[in-house]
């Protein structure tokens, strides 16, 4: 039995303990990661409860069409003359009209992904939906796609976070709100038949504009973030050959109308993928060496399965898992097994992820890893109990120490360094979050010292264990506690 190991288990694989688990890990550590490396059978209620991927795939169009709605109706009023209402709608810069219209969306898919972190009894899991998350970013970052995200996590990477990777980069590169976050629904061959029929035209058939040609947006970044990494042997002509590969992969687009109207979408991602072969590049094309010569959607279909089972591919994705859960810079012994699991299973990402499991490394020095803010609220309210903390606080808190939940400000996702997350500032606002919390959580009845003792187990230091016992009231011995080194990483 041991809770050292126990301790680096919650914390590492997971969001930290919650009081009363250690000793449930402690008989089985590895094995109780490994077997929360299982399907999740249906996402957690609060995300099931969210809006779905068609309504949120509508939200923007409608958030437009209600923007210019507003202008017409002040315009109007003002060609009436000075004393003519304007309307209900109090004035706004486009900015406020922006952050009001999808404030209370994005709040809501903020708030669920916080309580499913907080209250999951498979924290293992909910960690590797994270990751996953990260690695193929869809952000709200960019107006067009700000309510794709939860979508997309939902959709994508939750039914398939321990399946096969091939299976995750088919459906990451299918879904909407990939397809709308890297332009590729822009993307037309320049020999294609719509491309043809539009030649010297403003607009296109069925009135849709002329084809803006190529665009390498999503092929760039499948080749440089999703599979082989920047490092991985592609070129510029590997970047051009994918992106007209990709060309006609796209999703259905509604009709104005919906935009006008009230009425729910209620498609899945899935449902809503379209390839269309008009606007596919026809002819064999050669990627890596390889030439892909059945056009189509098979075409793309075929480059992707390919991209998935690279030996870099394996070495990229073996890197990040270990630069994630093992250190800033992992080991290379550690990496090399871990990417030859990988490969050696066809990419089964809970193979992969078992070898990291086995991998001493990453029971041998705990505290390697400096936890982002979000894996930092989470792990203060898992400590607690699930007692007190408000969802919607803990993702201003979070946003205060610098990560915006779903909004990455590109598509290399949040930074896994801890450089990124350690200026003065950024510490200041954790340290003021423990402050927070620890106010309102305190009583007379709750030890800090049991707490610590309950969550951290063995790896809570010296220092901090007479720091904490020599606290002048309960709010500051969880204080110290929430900000103790050992707490701040994993």
């Amino acid at each position: 039995m041991s809770l050292q190991e126990a301790a680096i288990a919650a914390g590492r694989f997971g969001f930290g303990a919650r009081p009363g688990e250690l000793a449930l890990i402690a008989g089985d550590p590895r094995g109780w990661v490994k077997a929360q490396l299982t399907p999740q059978r249906s996402p957690p209620p609060a995300i099931a409860a969210l809006p779905a991927t068609e309504d949120d795939l509508w939200a923007y169009g409608r958030w437009l069409a209600q923007v210019r709605a507003d202008a017409q109706q002040r315009a109007a009023a003002m060609a009436s003359g000075p004393d003519a209402p304007a309307g209900d709608m109090p004035e706004m810069s486009l900015e406020d009209a922006f952050r009001r219209g999808f404030r209370e969306r994005i709040g809501r898919a903020i708030r669920a992904r916080i309580d499913a972190g907080v209250s999951s009894d498979r924290p293992v899991h909910e960690r590797l939906v994270h990751f996953w998350s990260n690695h193929f970013t869809v952000s709200a970052g960019k107006p067009a796609s700000v309510a794709m995200p939860a979508s997309f996590e939902r959709d994508v990477v939750r039914p398939r976070a321990v399946g096969a990777f091939v299976d995750l980069l088919q459906a990451s590169t299918r879904h909407p709100g990939m397809l709308l976050y890297l332009d590729n629904w822009q993307s037309v061959g320049p020999n294609s038949t719509f491309a043809r029929a539009s030649a010297g035209r403003a607009y296109g058939p069925a009135g849709r504009r002329a084809p803006r040609g190529i665009n390498e947006n999503l092929a760039r970044e499948i080749l440089e973030l999703h599979t082989l990494g920047v490092d991985g042997g592609y070129s510029q002509t590997d970047v051009r050959a994918l992106a007209e590969i990709l060309t006609g992969w796209t999703y259905q687009r509604p009709s104005p109308a919906v935009f006008l109207s009230d009425q729910p979408g209620v498609r899945s991602g899935d449902e809503l993928f379209l390839f269309e072969a008009r606007t596919h590049e026809p002819g064999p094309k050669t990627l890596l060496g390889r030439t892909y010569a059945t056009p189509g959607l098979i075409q793309g279909e075929a480059a992707l399965a390919d991209l998935a089972r690279h030996r870099a591919t394996a070495r990229f994705i073996a890197l990040k898992l270990a630069r994630h859960y093992i250190a800033d810079a992992p080991p290379p012994a550690a990496v090399q097994r871990i990417a030859r699991a990988f490969q050696d299973s066809d990419g089964d990402i809970a193979v992969t992820m078992g070898a990291l499991v086995d991998c001493p490394e990453v029971w041998a020095a705990p505290f390697a890893k400096y936890k982002r803010p979000e894996e930092y609220a989470v792990s203060v309210a898992r400590a607690l109990g699930l007692q007190g903390l408000n969802s919607a606080a803990a993702a201003q808190a979070i946003l205060a120490m610098g990560q915006r939940i779903y909004a990455p400000p590109g598509p290399d996702g949040w930074a896994d360094e801890e450089s990124a997350w350690l200026s003065a500032d950024l510490i200041w606002k954790r340290i003021e979050f423990a402050q927070g919390v620890a106010q309102r959580m305190a009583r007379a009845d709750v030890s800090p010292l049991d707490l610590g003792e309950a969550v951290l187990g063995p790896l809570m230091s010296g220092p901090t264990r007479q720091a904490v016992a020599r606290a002048d009231s309960p709010a500051q011995g969880l204080t110290l506690l929430f900000a103790s080194p050992e707490f701040q990483r994993r």
